[in-house]
């Protein structure tokens, strides 16, 4: 997986702190930076929101992603699911050696870069279980492959529901949010599929393809809320997300692109529009 500087994705406002952070005016870097040996529990008053702090410099924060650091945890668990996604695919399609590197992408290039926020705010590390998923997959072990899927997706869920605790509400933005980031990266993998009008690169168009089925969960988890406060608008963004699908006929990929980059990613810019009144 690439995740290219094509663009500056800015973050979405100012970094800000939960509690006395905020009130006595430190920074969310010097926070981050002093209070590592006595922070209080994420519901106690005055527990610094470490997921709102984004500091300049700092490598996970340079790829042009989101710079809100809570966004950009969604956007990479979220990220971790599509890669796992498109190589269950594949393996139930019997390509175990295609498989492989989408099983090993979420331990190599994402949880690493996530590492220090895990533990940071006390979630359980999951590298273990992504290691042994990949493993198994190596191995083309079914019986192993299954058994640590159902375990990494447990890891991948609860993770995700502690960071939310660090998140102001309402959680249906940064859903929102972070799926219009996993379709950013999505339109980026797609483009980068594509040379001289073929698909020469089946990797980076099936981590596309995993990207955009995972978004389209993201919304559908909060579908619901989303429809009350504007139906007509959730249903033009799913019908934009039902049209980046037809893209990918299956996880193998065609020889001829069935849209151009341009077209993907001009749906995916139109997403995150219609989806700002969810915001």
């Amino acid at each position: 997986m690439i995740i290219r500087n094509r663009r500056l994705w800015l973050g979405i406002g100012t970094a800000t702190l939960a509690g006395a952070a905020v009130a006595t005016g430190v920074t969310a870097e010097d926070t981050m930076q002093h209070n590592h040996g006595s922070q209080p529990g994420a519901s106690e008053p005055g527990a610094p929101n470490m997921l709102a702090a984004p500091q300049a410099g700092e490598a996970y924060l340079t790829d042009g992603g989101p710079r809100d650091t809570r966004i950009r945890i969604y956007r990479d668990i979220a990220l971790m699911r599509g890669h796992l996604r498109v190589g269950d695919e594949l393996i139930r399609e019997g390509r175990w050696d295609d498989a492989v590197v989408h099983f090993l992408h979420p331990a190599e290039e994402l949880y690493g870069a996530m590492e220090r926020y895990i533990k940071l705010h006390g979630v359980t590390p999951f590298d273990r279980e992504l290691k042994a998923q990949a493993e198994a997959v190596k191995a083309k072990r079914m019986r192993a492959y299954e058994q640590n899927a159902k375990v990494v997706q447990q890891r991948l869920s609860a993770a995700l529901e502690k960071f939310k605790t660090f998140m102001t509400p309402p959680l249906r933005s940064f859903t929102v949010r972070s799926a219009n980031e996993v379709l950013k990266v999505a339109a980026s993998e797609y483009e980068a599929a594509i040379e001289d009008g073929r698909i020469v690169n089946p990797m980076e168009y099936q981590d596309s393809r995993g990207f955009v089925w995972t978004a389209s969960d993201m919304y559908d988890e909060v579908a619901k809320e989303l429809e009350q406060i504007d139906a007509a608008k959730l249903q033009e963004i799913r019908s934009h997300i039902e049209k980046m699908k037809t893209a990918f006929p299956g996880a193998m990929p065609p020889g001829q692109p069935v849209m151009s980059p341009e077209e993907f990613s001009e749906l995916a810019t139109k997403i995150e529009e219609l989806s700002s009144v969810y915001w």
